[in-house]
Parts: C-alpha cells; structure tokens; sequence
C-alpha cells in the first residue's frame, strides 16, 4: 500500500498514544534536573499546538478551527487510565491540555509496567477507528508508544495485530521510544541519526530488540518528510520507527515523528 493519503477534513488523521506512567517517569532525564515525564508533556505539547495551527483556518477577522487531526491518549502503569475523552478532536485535545496545566497528568504514580494491557486497549479502539467513516480512507493512524522500562508483560502479539489493521491507504504506523537507553548504535545526536535497521544495531538489549521488532518500517512518505523537515536527516531507507532516547534533544525530535504524517497535507 502506498500511504499516498494526505490529511484534510474530509480524510482527517488519528494519532494514538500510549505514554508510559510508571514511577520510574519521576526520575530525571539524563542531563537535566526535570523529571522525565515533564520532558515528555513539554514536547507533546508543542505538537498539539502544530497540529492545531494545521487544522486552523483564516475566515474573515477570526480563525476558524476545521479539524485534521483526533487524538487518542493512553497512559498505563500497573493498569491503564484514558485521558480525555475517547478520539478527541485537535481543538479539544489541546483545550483539555492547556486548562490542565499544560499537562497529561503524567506523575509517574502507576506502579509496574503493564505495556500489554495498554496495547490490548488501544487495539479495541484502532479496530473500531479504521473500520469508521471518519478514518477508513485517510491515511492510516499512527501509534505512537513512549516509555523508559522493561515491561512485566509482551506487548509483542497485540503489536502484530495492530500493524495488521489497515484504512484503504495503508496498515498502522507503530512507532516505539524508549527513554534513556543504549544501543549499538553509534550517533551523537538528531542530526546524525541513521534510524535502525536490524535487531543488532538495536541490541544488545532484549527490552530494545522487542520494541524493534514491534515497530514498523518507516513509509518512503515519512522518511521523506523526516529528513525535508530536518527532524532526522541522516534517516536510512528502510529502517524501523524505533528511537532510543538518550537526550532531551532526541525526546524532542522522536515527538516530532507524530506530527510528520501529512505534513503537506490538502486543505
């Protein structure tokens, strides 16, 4: 399938995520004094507002705000909580967002870390989501899984059936970011950032090697966008939309992922 849909009105996107809420988020980000949870909401929140403004439109003296983009949000620990409500469209994710304080009360208060659970969960709504009038024929949703710990339960099976389900443009992005990792890798920072291709450069870690393998391959239209959009410009055709965090500064281009689907999209 070619993932030759751009995002309008009509064939608006969906963008789900699923953060990772467990104690471990209270510890800093390697480098900084904030705790890693606050990184995350900070440049989650910048993306909102890009898509918002991509969705936003000049009538007369005002702004008129015709939706591109839903947002679905997952946070999980031990168990899982939704944010907001179920598919909020742009305008209402980010209203929510912002009379919350700028936040996903993200705490870090969820004990362990259930990730199958919360795939399992985000199966039921994507199953539902692509199979509805709003999204069948857009260009396909876009999962996006952010944590920073070894995961009691595999994910991996629900993953599979999720990178199975398919609008008419396309199967379901699955993008995987684990913070404050190593890999076998060798890159310093965003801009010299080759992507992953194969389970060794993203070993030696078991934890790193799975979500590898959960993530699906990178569409030549977001790889393009990618390096256009210099989030990553090194990007290697062909590798997986897996991240390793290692910096504040790799946090904020790995959210910048979500936002690259459609970047040249119809009005």
């Amino acid at each position: 399938m070619a993932y030759e849909q751009k995002i309008s009105r009509e064939k608006p996107g969906l963008i789900v995520m699923i953060l990772d809420d467990s104690g471990s988020m209270t510890d800093n980000l390697p480098g900084t004094s904030d705790p890693k949870y606050q990184w995350v909401e900070r440049y989650c929140g910048i993306i909102l507002n890009e898509l918002l403004n991509r969705s936003s439109e000049v009538k007369g003296n005002g702004v008129v705000i015709k939706p591109r983009y839903y947002l679905h949000v997952i946070k999980y620990g031990s168990q899982t909580r939704l944010w907001g409500q179920p598919g909020m469209d742009i305008q209402s994710a980010v209203e929510q967002f912002t009379n919350s304080g700028n936040s996903f009360d993200l705490r870090g208060q969820q004990g362990g870390t259930d990730a199958k659970t919360a795939f399992v969960e985000a199966h039921d709504y994507l199953k539902q989501a692509v199979a509805s009038e709003r999204f069948a024929n857009s260009f396909p949703p876009m999962l996006f899984h952010l944590t920073d710990g070894e995961s009691q339960s595999d994910a991996r099976p629900v993953a599979d059936q999720i990178r199975q389900l398919q609008t008419s443009d396309g199967n379901v992005l699955l993008v995987n970011a684990y913070i404050g990792t190593q890999t076998s890798l060798n890159y310093q920072d965003p801009d010299d950032f080759p992507g992953y291709i194969d389970e060794a450069e993203a070993g030696p870690s078991p934890d790193n090697t799975r979500l590898f393998d959960m993530s699906s391959p990178a569409p030549d239209c977001i790889e393009m966008n990618l390096k256009a959009e210099n989030i990553f410009p090194q990007l290697r055709s062909g590798a997986h939309l897996f991240f390793d965090v290692r910096t504040k500064e790799m946090l904020k281009h790995v959210i910048q992922v979500i936002g690259s689907m459609g970047s040249r999209m119809a009005r």
